[in-house]
This record gives structure tokens, C-alpha cells and sequence, in this order.
């Protein structure tokens, strides 16, 4: 009976919390339910404030909010915590939150690499990281790894899907792919297998391994920073409350709330940060109760989903602060027992003021209710009068940030008893309260590494304003942080980033999205992509070879390799395939294939190309003819005239072809040579040299014009 009842129970707080999610719509003043967590740090990591310009150490367990950066210097690491995912810094690595709600954790990557590991990926949540060449956004839950340089973005996804986003690009890499991207347009690009871990892999995955081996009974696991609480602590059931858990290695005198400081974060105001390993969880979650002589936390319902608070706790002191402990300005606070209503600083709506309750703690909606209704109310706290429950430091010491354990003053039962509760400290912070007391950092990114735009496919929330632009609305109302419509009126007006391109979306593609799959591990994924797909073939040669094959030949040289050579030779230094791929690869291409062969763009991308080099060179080289003759001869014919002009017709058909152009302009590009070679060249090649000798042009023309131009005008024509 007593197991059906509980079910009951169950059934009944499951039914209520969703009744109360398809009712309850949070309103724009309503916060954000998560954070991103500081959790690991390793080595030198720096911290950044939301619009601030003073890089201060990075803490253990301090809250990030959108805004915020972090800088993980040489050789080290820093991890944070989203819940169902968690992203990992390695070496000289910046990253800064452009957003983070419920909906979207959005993060700006501009030089290092970033692992991100999606435990449970929610329907209508999104993880995007935004880089310099790409914006990637997780389709599936798994783990990816982002690695960004000077030049180019490499994404990597071992396990999961993700899609990547240029300007009027987009593909997706499944698992087992890694790609790496250079420009912002998605063509140049290379993809291969993903290759074996490294150090930095295999440390991100001993830190997965503690989440996977945490049993998961008693706490919902999108409480931030749960699974410390099995190695720093042992689960005990009681009669009451259930289970409970209760810290290793406190000190007798030990109460929540006490070994920690005090900072301030925008949109939630003072908001504690524990120095422990573990002092997360307990300390933004559920509620604690003094049993047996020592402290245990009670976790909040595992059926509901978790909403972060910055502190549970309540004041002493009144609103004014009147406390005098030993002829000294002080505050006091306590935390917050089962079943006490937590009242935040900040504005929120009626649904969120339940939700941040009822999913915390064990307490009655109604109650709740009542309170969000009038909070002039006096509330009996459970833990107000709890010997040793009080924690009482000076003002100084609060606002400064400093740590509590060293400054905490003895206060009186008797003053606690006379001292009015309040939820909220009224206490006005400064900009200390803002760096968390912290000293300058060690180290920072360079200007050009924090400067750098990136491209983005959801659009960020605009920038938010310096702690001296808010300093005189947070000295009005004292404790209490800004609004959200407070935010807006001071902020300046969002600049146009050069990043934020406008973007192709997978489902409005012309095309589908090209999947970059590796059939092999050795081989380069060309035969079966696209046109764009070919250029890529070509742009990723190695330049020296290249430049080596065209550049570097002298014309007395180039006309022995195609007049003397056998076949077999002229093959080899074509592309030194087998006479039956060199067919392939020239027959098998449609006519933009062949423009590619000769210019290696598209008909736009050719206009591109003849108007980016120089002058001199490029209308030497192709503007001598006229407009219309160049389109005849390129643009205008069709794939089975093509074909049929190049592989199928005799040496007689090659002369028609070029002889039926513009006299004009056709007979200056081909009669500047010799007649008689020209003729010799085209009537005694096989077919594949006939295709060579329209691939590289005349001999004495062609060798003129490349080798007048400069090594990077003829990297600017392939590329």
C-alpha cells in the first residue's frame, strides 16, 4: 500500500508539473533556468565579465551568464557544466557565451579548441559554437570536438551529427567525419576519417567517465554538479524527507553558506560561490536541514526539472541593514530548510516564482501562491534559530567578495531572535563585487584574438553594458540587480558584425546538403560531390606541385613534354593516372567541369576571377576575346556537344571548332604560334592530348602568359 501510494504520488507530481509547463509561459523578465558552471580548472584561466575590460583569475563554481569570456592559457584546461552537456577548453583557447537560456547555450570560439559533449540533446534546444570560418549547431546528442587557428576551422564528431553553416553554404558531418574549413563560403575544405584520441581527448573523457559510474537516484541529472556529490559525500534515507545527503570532511562548526564568497552576477544579483569541489549543487539547488548534529542536503523532486537560484538562503538584518555586530556595519544570512518559499531579488513572473519553489523543495502551490502575492508577509523560517545555522561577516567583507570562512564575526541568539528576515540583501555592490574580489589575471587573449567577428547562425542578444553604466539604477534600488527592460534602455545600439553573414539553411538549400562522407580512409572525397565539390578536388593540391607542373616549366620544356613525349609520359604528366581515370576524369564532368578544367570556376566565379588579378595579366589572357566569343566557347554549349566536340570528334572536327569562332579573335589566340605545329600538335596527339592541349593552351601563348604572371595571381586563378 505504502508502494502504491508513493506511485500515486509520483504520478500525481509528474501530472502537476506538466500542467503547470503547458500553463505557465515565462514572461522576458523571467531569467534563464541554467547557467554554465566553472567545475574544473587546471593550469592558468582567465575570467571576463559580460562588457567589461579587466581580466581577472577565473574561480571554482562561479556562475557564467551570457556575456561572459574565458581564456584558458598554455597547457591548461577548464571545464564547464550546462547540465546535459559539457564543454571542455584545452590550451590557449578563448571562448566567450554570446547566449544561454533554455533554449540555446550559444558560444563564440575564435582561436583553440573546444570539446563539447551533449549528454541528451531536449527537442527546441539548441548548443551552437560560433567560429571565424563556420557556425556549427548539434543535431544529435554527442561529442564533438572544434578546433579553430589562424586560418581554418576543424570539427570533428566522434559520435552525433552537426551541421555547419557558411555564407550560402551548409553541410552536415556525421560521426566518424572530421573536416576542416578555410574561408567563410564552406568550398575549400578537407575530410577524413576521424583519426585516434589525443591527450586532450583522453582527458575529457576520464572527466565523462565520473558521470557515467555516478548512480543516479535521487537527484535529477540536470542539477548542475551532481555527480560530485557521490565522492564527497554519503546519501542517508530519513523518515521525513527521504534521502538526504550529507557532506565528508566539514568541520564540526560548519554550516552551509560558509565556506565561499559572496559575488555579484547581472540578472540575479548576490550569488554565492562555495570554495568546495562539490559546492554547487547543494548550494543553487533544493534546501538544507540540521539532523543528528550535521548538515544534510535535500535535493529538490527527481521528476521535476531543476531551475537554478543564485543563493537559497534568507538575510538578517532587515531591509535597511541596521545589523551592528562589535561596533561594526554587518549581515547575516542562513539557508533556506524544506518547505521554506525562496523569494527572489529579481523580478519574475507568478509561474516562475512557483516553479523555482515547487521544484525545489517539498512545499504547498498554494502557499507559494500566497506569497508571491504578498511578500510583506512574515515568514518563519525553519532554520532561523538553528544553533550554528547564521553565518555574519562585515558589509566590507560582502561587497569586497572576500572569503567568508576568514572574516566571519560571532553574533548572538539574542540579536538573531530581535533581527528582522528579509529574502534580499540590500546592499549595493561595486565593481569588486562584479570580478569577485579577484587579482588581475596572469594571463588574457590578445585584442586581435577577443576582436575577431565570427560567423553566427542564431542571432545573439545585443551587447550588454558595463558595470559603470548600471552603477547609478543598482544605487536606487540596493541589492536589487537591473531588468531586463532596465538593460535595454542603457544599452548602446548593436554595431553591424562583418561576421554575420547571411546564411543558407539546410531545408531551403537549392541543393541538399552535401554530406562529406570518407568511403576510404586514403582516399580524397572528389569523384562523387558536386561541381563546387571539384573546385575543391583542385584548390586542395598542393600549391608547390602545382605551381611546379604550370609555373616552373620553361617554354622550350613545355613543348617537348607535348610534341616528344609518348603517350604513356604525356599521361604521366597530366595527372599520372591510368589512361582509364585520366578518361574518367575528363569525360565524366559536366560542361562546368570543363570550365574548371580551364579556368577551375564557375561561369560567376570566372567574371570573379578575370576581375581579382591583375589587370595586365588577366585581359592579356582571356579579355583579348570578345564577350560574346567567350561565352560561345565556354558557356553556351551543351553537355552532349561538349562531349562530343572534345572526346568523340576527329582532329579535322578540332580545327571546325576553333576555326568556326570570331576570326578575329579566335585566330589571334591560335595563329600567333606556328600554323604548321598547331596543326601537327592537334592531328598526331591521341584524344587525351588533344584534351591536354586545349587544358593548357597554345605553347608559346599559354607559357607567355603564365609565366609573366606572378606565383600568387596563379594561385589566385585556381583557388
Amino acid at each position: 500500500m505504502k508502494m502504491l501510494t508513493g506511485k500515486i504520488r509520483r504520478l500525481l507530481y509528474v501530472a502537476f508539473s506538466l500542467a503547470l509547463l503547458l500553463t505557465s509561459n515565462f514572461t522576458n523578465a523571467d531569467p534563464s533556468t541554467r547557467v554554465a558552471r566553472i567545475s574544473f580548472i587546471n593550469g592558468v584561466v582567465s575570467f571576463l565579465p559580460a562588457a567589461e575590460t579587466k581580466w581577472v583569475k577565473a574561480k571554482l563554481n562561479r556562475p557564467l551568464i551570457l556575456g561572459d569570456s574565458l581564456w584558458s592559457d598554455t597547457d591548461s584546461r577548464v571545464e564547464l557544466q550546462l547540465g546535459l552537456a559539457t564543454a571542455r577548453l584545452g590550451s590557449k583557447t578563448s571562448l566567450q557565451i554570446l547566449n544561454l537560456n533554455n533554449q540555446i547555450a550559444q558560444f563564440k570560439l575564435t582561436e583553440g579548441i573546444l570539446i563539447l559533449n551533449v549528454i541528451n540533446l531536449k527537442s527546441q534546444q539548441v548548443y551552437e559554437i560560433d567560429t571565424p570560418n563556420l557556425a556549427m549547431i548539434i543535431k544529435k546528442s554527442g561529442y564533438y570536438r572544434i578546433e579553430v587557428d589562424s586560418t581554418s576551422t576543424t570539427v570533428t564528431v566522434r559520435k552525433g551529427q552537426a551541421n555547419v553553416y557558411g555564407e550560402k553554404s551548409a553541410y552536415k558531418i556525421t560521426a566518424g567525419q572530421s573536416c576542416r574549413f578555410t574561408g567563410t563560403n564552406l568550398q575549400g575544405y578537407r575530410c577524413s576519417v576521424v583519426g585516434p584520441i589525443d591527450a586532450f581527448d583522453r582527458w575529457s573523457m576520464e572527466r565523462d567517465k565520473i558521470k557515467k559510474t555516478t548512480k543516479i537516484r535521487y537527484v535529477n541529472t540536470e542539477v548542475i554538479g551532481y555527480e560530485d556529490l557521490e565522492t564527497h559525500g554519503t546519501w542517508k534515507k530519513v523518515k521525513k524527507y527521504g534521502y538526504v545527503w550529507i557532506p565528508d570532511n566539514v568541520s564540526n562548526n560548519w554550516a552551509p553558506y560558509r565556506t565561499g564568497q559572496w559575488v555579484w552576477v547581472r540578472y540575479w544579483g548576490w550569488t554565492w560561490v562555495d570554495e568546495q569541489p562539490w559546492g554547487f549543487a547543494p548550494f543553487h539547488y533544493g534546501r538544507w536541514i540540521f539532523i543528528e548534529e550535521r548538515w544534510a542536503w535535500i535535493p529538490g523532486p527527481v521528476e521535476a526539472e531543476p531551475i537554478y537560484a543564485p543563493a537559497l538562503v534568507a538575510f538578517v538584518g532587515g531591509r535597511n541593514f541596521q545589523l551592528d555586530i562589535a561596533n561594526t556595519p554587518s549581515i547575516a544570512w542562513f539557508p533556506l530548510g524544506p518547505g521554506d518559499v525562496y523569494i527572489p531579488p529579481y523580478e519574475v513572473s507568478s509561474n516562475y516564482f512557483q516553479e523555482i519553489n515547487i521544484n525545489n523543495t517539498i512545499i504547498s502551490k498554494t502557499y507559494v501562491t500566497n506569497i508571491y502575492n504578498n511578500q510583506n508577509v512574515t515568514i518563519n523560517y525553519q532554520n532561523a534559530n538553528v544553533q550554528q545555522a547564521v553565518t555574519a561577516v562585515p558589509i566590507n567583507t560582502f561587497v569586497q567578495s572576500q572569503p567568508v570562512s576568514n572574516a566571519q564575526v560571532p553574533i548572538s541568539d539574542e540579536i538573531i531572535a530581535k533581527a528582522p528576515k528579509t529574502p534580499t540583501a540590500t546592499v549595493t555592490p561595486d565593481e569588486t563585487s562584479l570580478l569577485g574580489g579577484e587579482k588581475t589575471a596572469e594571463s588574457k587573449p590578445s585584442e586581435e584574438v577577443t576582436t575577431k567577428s565570427a560567423i553566427v547562425k542564431t542571432e545573439p542578444p545585443a551587447s550588454q553594458v558595463s558595470f559603470t553604466q548600471e552603477q547609478k539604477l543598482l544605487d536606487k534600488n540596493p541589492g536589487k540587480p537591473l531588468t531586463v527592460e532596465e538593460i535595454k534602455e542603457i544599452q548602446p545600439v548593436k554595431p553591424e558584425e562583418k561576421g554575420q553573414l547571411k546564411l543558407v539553411d539546410p531545408q531551403t538549400t537549392p541543393e541538399p546538403i552535401k554530406t562529406t562522407t570518407d568511403d576510404k580512409a586514403s582516399t580524397e572525397q572528389t569523384q562523387e560531390q558536386k561541381p563546387t565539390d571539384q573546385q575543391q578536388q583542385i584548390q586542395e593540391q598542393q600549391p608547390t606541385d602545382q605551381q611546379q607542373q604550370i609555373q616552373e616549366q620553361q617554354p622550350t620544356d613545355q613543348q617537348q613534354q607535348i610534341q616528344e613525349q609518348q603517350p604513356t609520359d604525356q599521361q604521366q604528366q597530366i595527372q599520372e593516372q591510368q589512361p582509364t581515370d585520366q578518361q574518367q576524369q575528363i569525360q565524366e564532368q559536366q560542361p562546368t567541369d570543363q570550365q574548371q578544367q580551364i579556368q577551375e570556376q564557375q561561369p560567376t566565379d570566372q567574371q570573379q576571377q578575370i576581375q581579382e588579378q591583375q589587370p595586365t595579366d588577366q585581359q592579356q589572357q582571356i579579355q583579348e576575346q570578345q564577350p560574346t566569343d567567350q561565352q560561345q566557347q565556354i558557356q553556351e554549349q551543351q553537355p552532349t556537344d561538349q562531349q562530343q566536340q572534345i572526346q568523340e570528334q576527329q582532329p579535322t572536327d578540332q580545327q571546325q571548332q576553333i576555326q568556326e569562332q570570331q576570326p578575329t579573335d579566335q585566330q589571334q589566340q591560335i595563329q600567333e604560334q606556328q600554323p604548321t605545329d598547331q596543326q601537327q600538335q592537334i592531328q598526331e596527339q591521341q584524344p587525351t592530348d588533344q584534351q591536354q592541349q586545349i587544358q593548357e593552351q597554345q605553347p608559346t601563348d599559354q607559357q607567355q602568359q603564365i609565366q609573366e604572371q606572378q606565383p600568387t595571381n596563379h594561385q589566385q586563378q585556381i583557388h
